[in-house]
Parts: structure tokens; C-alpha cells; sequence
């Protein structure tokens, strides 16, 4: 922002999962539309959007230091605090004196309300609606409202500002709130009930998207695999009127229960070039005994029909999954046995998590806690494994062609991510100029895997765009 621009600039800090990065993205979007300069630097702005998550008591910390650092660097700014933590600890948030507004996730009229009233001078810390719900004992409580159409300032492929920038993929959210009640887990209390987006704004959404250049658009939501529950409809409805549209990209899914992922999902991706040969589930454990503690809705024999359907059905699938490790009462003959199913299983990588206690959820009352330092050298066992996995898989994809979706450039090469959410790259000096456009999708052969990063190394040929 030059010296004579007069806008009142907004800086952005973020944190958590994809949920908020959509929150961020969708709110920097609007604040453009309105005449604000969006960006990253805290220094100089006059305001300070915070967008926290509170996935565990770690993530809380983290997010109270990052409020106290930013008022220290800029005293005199306005801070707003927003996310999962502006909904379930609005009291830590105004012990700190440091907070001019709490705004809940996803409430954008009022989040812009505060944002807009940047003159004001008393600092009030405002408690998220669904708190006093919950202290009149209100029942159900819906999630925040998805049904508003993407802002017509919506930046394309790294055009855009904050945290929009350098993002050539799209993440549509296309439902938020949760109602499992994993023992674990403080989402359905922070984002509320599960609530799915309309087809019709979804399909809108992506014929804008589309239109700004996209190559590549990623399905996300708190509870992805439950769109539709709420009206009558179904993930795999949804996915059906996707591919009907013929649109010119890919579609990706995000983060997956295993109870989600229906058979009749698996012979869609199986007969459609439309969607990525890539699925997130999000397995979490694998013993029944750990999947019951953390009240999961399955359990092993469930998790390995559908892996070995998903390999069948689509052989080429890059398949992910999360796991928590050290999760109360997983003793070390649980986690041999988790290793022994892993080594059998037909993944292709792991995200791997050191269980982090959140108050508020039913697991810090379990038995059986396992020591920080335990829980530290499990994830490294268990991330090495995942680490060595994924390589076989990816160097399995040496002189093959793929499809990808180029984001960057960085230290000589363009690099992207294939169909199957493998590292591609490719050297400038092999290009003409303008070849590539980035978040357009591209044909490519690879021919070498670099050890150094990770990353296949592929030359273009015949590009779609």
C-alpha cells in the first residue's frame, strides 16, 4: 500500500483449519468491496483481524500470545477476534485487555459491523450469541449461515491479498457444525450444529470460480461427509449435480469420515474425470478399543473393507488419513497393534497428531493419560512411517503422466499438485514464456523423483489451457 492511499488497512492472522482459512478469505473479499486495503503486516495497520482456533488448550495459548504480541507491536490498533475461540472463550479473551470485539465464526454481518466501527474508542468485548444461548439453556444450536453468495471482489488465482494470496486451489465450504461428539473433539460446540449450503449456491459459487481461473476447486466443510442431512439430501446428490455440470476443472474433497465415504461415491469418482484421485479420512485410530474411546462411528473391519474398496476401485487413489496418537489409554501393545494394521492397510500417507487435551471434552476425563513426551516420540514414530509410505507412492509415479495444477514458482521451477496430490515441479528454463498460468491445470510427464524436497520433476506437454 502506497504512502498516499488512504484506506484503512486491515491485517489478517489466522490459524487452524480450512474452515477459518474460508472465513478469512471470505471476509478480506468483502472488505475490498467495501474500500478497505487488506493484508498480512501487523505494523501500521489500523485493524487486526485474529481468526482463531481452538482445537485444543495448546491452540488456545497460541492464540491468547499472538493477541498479546500484536498489541504490543501496535498499541493503538483495533483488535477483533474471531473463530472458535471468540465462541467458546469469550472470557479468556476479555481477561486479556488487550481485545476490542469478540465476533463468533461465520457471523459476517456483525464481524464487518465491528470492523466498520474502527473509530470507536471503548473497548468492548462482545460474547458470541451462542454463549448466551447456552447460559438460558437453549437446545439445539445452528451453525452459522452459509447461504450468501461469494463476494463479487473474490480475488482469482494469487491475485488476491492476505491470506488469499499464493492459493491457485479454491476451498468452497460447502457446510459447517458438526453433531458427532467425538470424545476428542470441541467443533460441535464452536461451530454448532451441522448446517449444509444450498446445491443451487454451491453450483453458482463454482461457475464463478471456474470463470476466475481455477483449475481446481476443493470441496470443505466441518463435517464434509454430512452435507446434506440437514435437507434432505447427500453428499453423494451433491457430487451427482457437480459432475452433470460438466464444469472445465477438478474437484477435490477434503478431510472425510470413513462412515461417509459410500460405495456409490467410489463408482462416481470411478467413472468421472471430474473429481481428484485423492481422499482425506480421517481414521483417526486403528484398534476398535481406540475408536470406541474416542467415540468414533466405526470401527476396523468398517475401515478396511472401505480402504481395500477404495484401491480397487480406483487403483491410482493417493490415500491419506489422519491419526492421533497417545490418545488416553492407548498403551504401547495398542500402538504395536496399530502399527502391524497400518503396514497392512492400502494407505499412501498419514497426518499424524500428538494428542492435545481441549477442557470441555469428554477425553480429559478418560484414564490412562499418556506422558507429553511419549505422545512426542509416538507421532515420530508414526510420521516416519507416513514419511516413507508416501515417498513409495510418489516415486511410483515416475515416468508416468499426470494432470497438475501449478501455484507457484520457487528457487527455478513452477511447482503444482497432480490429480493424485502429488508434489510436481517443473524448471523454468524448460518453458517458453507465459507457458504457464497459474491455477490453470496442465498435462505433464514426469521423469525423475528429487529426493532433496519430494517433488516429482515432469516436463509440460500438450496443455489443456
Amino acid at each position: 500500500m502506497s504512502s498516499s492511499d488512504t484506506r484503512v488497512s486491515v491485517s489478517f492472522q489466522t490459524f487452524g483449519c480450512r474452515s477459518n482459512y474460508a472465513d478469512t478469505v471470505d471476509l478480506q473479499s468483502a472488505l475490498i468491496e467495501r474500500g478497505f486495503g487488506v493484508g498480512e503486516h501487523i505494523d501500521g495497520a489500523a485493524i487486526h483481524i485474529i481468526n482463531t482456533c481452538s482445537v485444543t488448550d495448546e491452540a488456545d495459548r497460541e492464540a491468547l500470545r499472538a493477541i498479546e504480541r500484536t498489541r504490543r507491536r501496535n498499541p493503538e490498533a483495533r483488535i477483533i477476534v474471531t473463530g472458535c475461540l471468540a465462541e467458546v472463550g469469550s472470557a479468556k479473551l476479555s481477561a486479556t485487555g488487550a481485545v476490542d470485539a469478540v465476533v463468533g465464526p461465520g457471523r459476517r454481518a456483525e464481524l464487518l459491523a465491528a470492523i466498520t466501527d474502527y473509530q470507536a474508542t471503548k473497548r468492548e468485548v462482545s460474547v458470541p450469541r451462542s454463549a448466551k444461548a447456552a447460559r438460558r439453556g437453549g437446545g439445539r444450536r445452528q451453525s452459522i449461515s452459509l447461504d450468501h453468495p461469494l463476494s463479487s471482489h473474490l480475488p482469482g488465482p494469487l491475485s488476491g491479498a492476505g491470506d488469499g494470496a499464493g492459493r491457485a486451489r479454491y476451498h468452497l465450504r460447502i457446510q459447517e457444525g458438526c453433531d458427532n461428539f467425538c470424545t476428542f473433539c470441541i467443533i460441535p460446540l464452536s461451530r454448532g450444529s451441522l448446517t449444509s449450503r444450498p446445491a443451487a449456491r454451491i453450483l453458482e459459487d463454482l461457475t464463478k470460480l471456474w470463470g476466475l481461473g481455477y483449475g481446481e476447486i476443493v470441496l470443505t466443510g466441518t463435517h464434509l461427509g454430512g452435507w446434506g442431512e440437514d435437507i434432505g439430501s447427500s453428499l453423494y446428490d451433491l457430487l451427482c449435480a457437480i459432475e452433470e455440470r460438466e464444469f472445465p476443472g477438478r474437484i477435490r474433497l477434503s478431510s472425510i469420515d470413513p462412515n461417509d465415504l459410500e460405495p456409490r461415491i467410489l463408482a462416481l469418482f470411478a467413472r468421472s474425470h471430474t473429481f481428484c484421485y485423492h481422499l482425506h479420512i480421517c481414521v483417526q485410530a486403528l484398534t476398535d478399543d481406540l475408536l470406541k474411546r474416542m467415540n468414533r462411528r466405526y470401527r476396523m473391519k468398517e475401515v478396511k473393507d472401505l480402504l481395500t474398496n477404495v484401491r480397487e476401485s480406483l487403483p491410482e487413489c493417493c490415500i491419506g488419513a489422519d491419526l492421533i496418537t497417545g490418545f488416553p489409554g492407548e498403551s504401547r501393545e495398542e500402538l504395536d497393534q496399530e502399527i502391524q494394521e497400518f503396514l497392512e492397510l492400502p494407505l499412501s500417507y498419514l497426518h499424524v497428531f500428538p494428542y492435545s487435551e481441549r477442557t470441555g471434552t469428554s477425553a480429559v476425563h478418560l484414564d490412562g493419560s499418556v506422558p507429553v513426551a511419549e505422545r512426542k516420540r509416538r507421532a515420530a514414530r508414526w510420521r516416519a512411517l507416513g514419511e516413507r509410505r508416501y515417498r513409495e507412492f510418489t516415486e511410483s509415479f515416475v515416468g508416468r503422466g499426470v494432470e497438475a495444477v501449478f501455484e507457484r514458482m520457487s528457487d527455478g521451477f513452477w511447482v503444482g499438485t497432480s490429480r493424485e496430490y502429488l508434489p510436481v515441479k517443473i524448471g523454468l528454463e524448460t518453458l517458453a514464456d507465459g507457458e504457464i498460468r497459474r491455477g490453470a491445470m496442465y498435462r505433464a510427464l514426469t521423469h525423475s523423483y528429487d529426493e532433496q524436497d519430494g517433488y516429482l520433476l515432469c516436463e509440460l506437454f500438450d496443455p489443456e489451457n
